[in-house]
């Protein structure tokens, strides 16, 4: 196994992918335990990255800037100084591979999925699971440069301040103890799961007894409302909209139970080992569900044609066919088991 030193990991986006990454991380700062590792990534991501011991240096990539020359130049300016001697680009697209191309790295490598045109700066490492999880795909990498692999784990970030500003936030709305995260939204419509049919759910949770906490992106404020209003409840808190990435990732750190759809947060329940309740229809879990664990338990579609090799499917009546029958049994189940 080659020793390197100084090492560039670029996973610039989206909430799960960044998570799907972490265990590779993990792996490759087991393997260079005195490398220099350092992680590009754009801003609104950033708070995904756990510190020292495990990231070294992170450097912000504005991805509105990346067609402009000025903007390119100082980056290769910038990256050139840090004198990397590999870069392991694990999104494989276009501009990735442009900070891939930038940095100077004698060594470029990327996972067997190249692309974009990425494989023109990057030379793919292509391990045995090739077609399996993403996160399997991501660690084949460490693999084939030599290293060993001796399981998933998910280096997460903690945050003391944030801890307490969620906890202030849910003292406020009467939430001391035990409390459901419920996550509506998700970033392609077709995954999502009908809104009626969450509002339903949060009925009988907090009908039940049961404190119900509904967060999710500003983007999803709307969708936050409108449970809010379909609930009336003093049991369901909404906050929608009102938390930092630090705050989600304590809020569903505290939690009893996660229920969402296939949607960034509930990757982030999943790198904690939080109980979750993930429901999926139109995209594969075999390739970027939830990975591992007894803590995890999948409600597929019935009507659902995902697969591996074709992860994303555009029906858009896929998802309606899980009945909140079906969450509430598996919900009940799980209660079970954490009581």
């Amino acid at each position: 196994m080659k020793d390197y030193k100084n090492i560039l990991i670029i996973k610039m986006s989206s909430l799960g992918d960044v998570i799907h990454a972490l265990p590779t991380l993990y792996a490759v700062r087991k393997n260079w335990p005195d490398a220099r590792i350092t992680w590009a990534i754009h801003e609104q991501f950033a708070s995904l990255l756990p510190g020292t011991p495990w990231v070294d240096d992170v450097i912000i990539i504005d991805k509105k800037q990346l067609k402009k020359p000025s903007y390119l130049y100082q980056l290769r300016k910038d990256l050139h100084s840090r004198h990397f001697d590999m870069t392991l680009d694990l999104q494989c697209i276009a501009k990735s591979a442009i900070v891939s191309l930038l940095s100077g790295a004698p060594e470029k490598y990327g996972y067997w999925e190249l692309r974009e045109g990425s494989n023109l700066v990057n030379k793919a490492l292509v391990g045995e699971h090739k077609y399996d999880h993403v996160i399997e795909r991501y660690l084949d990498t460490v693999r084939v440069l030599g290293g060993d692999v001796e399981g998933v784990e998910f280096p997460m970030p903690a945050y003391v301040e944030a801890e307490k500003s969620v906890k202030h936030k849910l003292q406020s709305h009467g939430v001391e103890d035990e409390y459901v995260v419920v996550v509506p939204g998700a970033r392609w419509i077709v995954k999502e799961w009908p809104l009626l049919n969450f509002g339903e759910l949060c009925i009988r949770l907090c009908e039940s007894g049961k404190k119900v906490v509904i967060a999710g992106a500003p983007d999803d404020a709307e969708k936050g409302a409108f449970i809010e209003n379909y609930v009336k409840n003093k049991n369901l808190i909404n906050l929608v909209g009102s938390t930092s990435m630090p705050e989600l990732i304590e809020l569903i750190r505290h939690c009893q139970i996660f229920i969402s759809a296939d949607t960034g947060p509930l990757h982030i329940a999943n790198a904690l080992k939080r109980p979750l309740i993930a429901m999926f229809g139109t995209t594969s879990p075999k390739r970027t569900g939830p990975y591992g664990g007894s803590h995890v338990h999948l409600i597929i579609s019935p009507t659902s044609k995902a697969t591996p090799e074709q992860p994303l499917v555009d029906d858009p009546d896929c998802m309606a066919q899980i009945p909140v029958d079906a969450v509430w049994s598996v919900y009940e189940q799980v209660l079970g088991k954490e009581l």
